[in-house]
């Protein structure tokens, strides 16, 4: 089985991930537009766009309608428990940046997210993922969505993609370089509300004399003083959690993503043609 775990010799421990993740999430890359995701990410991909127009394109017009043309393939980066928990049918499983987390006690939502914290995680390299997709969709011109639970991964995983030679290759590395430039495909896009999604914001709107307005959903103009955690004085928008299915309680089923408020159709069988094929003959689809 090919080594999973490495990219060019540099082993990414489960540690270095959340460091990554906590500092991409602030980073911007002078050469790599950051607007349009939801995280603020720098974004090579060709553009986002929502998990209904992904299901249309994917699943209904390829299946149920007569315009097939243009296919768009769906590309799942969440790990294997999640793919196994759930996903939209037909999409091709190709976890990044992890392969398997255990949490603690096994204890996981309905989506296989871990609720009590994470034991220990598999990771899975850039060069791993990109080769892994390139066998299975050769034609650098298809149309590619990348998800994965909120929104996050998938913009990661689409920026492999669309350009491999800086995500996969250290600077000083001619040979990778040369190895991968020209290979990235030309049209990825991210599913900007991921499979699960977050919580939709509502803020609270304030008139000239401070006094509290009306419910809001979306942008508004009135700054509010804010401190954020490392003490800096900011000026922001106070955010609220909308229970939109007025149950009383902020859940799952109020989150914005593909499975939960959209509410579109997904699929729990694991079709051999759709997996990855080291993972699982390595287990990691049927560990719990």
């Amino acid at each position: 089985m090919r080594n999973l775990f490495l990219n060019r010799g540099k082993v990414i421990s489960t540690v270095m991930l959340g460091i990554l993740v906590s500092s991409v999430s602030i980073s911007v890359y002078a050469d790599g537009n950051s607007d349009g995701n939801r995280y603020f990410l720098e974004r090579y991909y060709a553009g986002d766009i929502s998990a209904a127009k992904a299901f249309v394109d994917s699943i209904v017009k390829q299946g149920k309608m007569s315009d097939r043309s243009d296919k768009l393939t769906i590309v799942d980066v969440r790990d294997a428990t999640e793919y196994k928990m759930g996903h939209p049918e037909k999409a091709i499983s190709s976890p990044y940046p992890r392969i398997y987390r255990e949490c603690v006690d096994d204890n996981r939502t309905e989506d296989g997210a871990c609720i009590d914290g994470t034991v220990s995680a598999v990771p899975q390299s850039p060069e791993a993922l990109f080769l892994d997709i390139e066998a299975k969709i050769p034609d650098k011109n298809a149309r590619i969505a990348t998800l994965c639970r909120t929104g996050f991964r998938s913009v990661l995983a689409g920026n492999i993609l669309a350009n491999p030679t800086h995500f996969i290759c250290d600077a000083s590395d001619a040979d990778c370089i040369e190895e991968y430039t020209g290979r990235g495909y030309s049209r990825v896009y991210n599913i900007w509300q991921g499979f699960v999604g977050q919580p939709k914001p509502g803020i609270v709107t304030r008139d000239a004399a401070g006094n509290r307005g009306r419910w809001v959903v979306g942008d508004d103009q009135v700054l509010t003083n804010i401190t954020l955690a490392d003490g800096t004085l900011a000026k922001g928008f106070v955010a609220y959690d909308l229970d939109l299915n007025n149950d009383n309680d902020i859940t799952s089923a109020d989150k914005d993503g593909w499975r939960y408020h959209q509410g579109l159709p997904y699929d729990t069988r694991l079709l051999p043609q759709l997996l990855n094929e080291d993972i699982d003959d390595a287990g990691y689809y049927d560990m719990p």
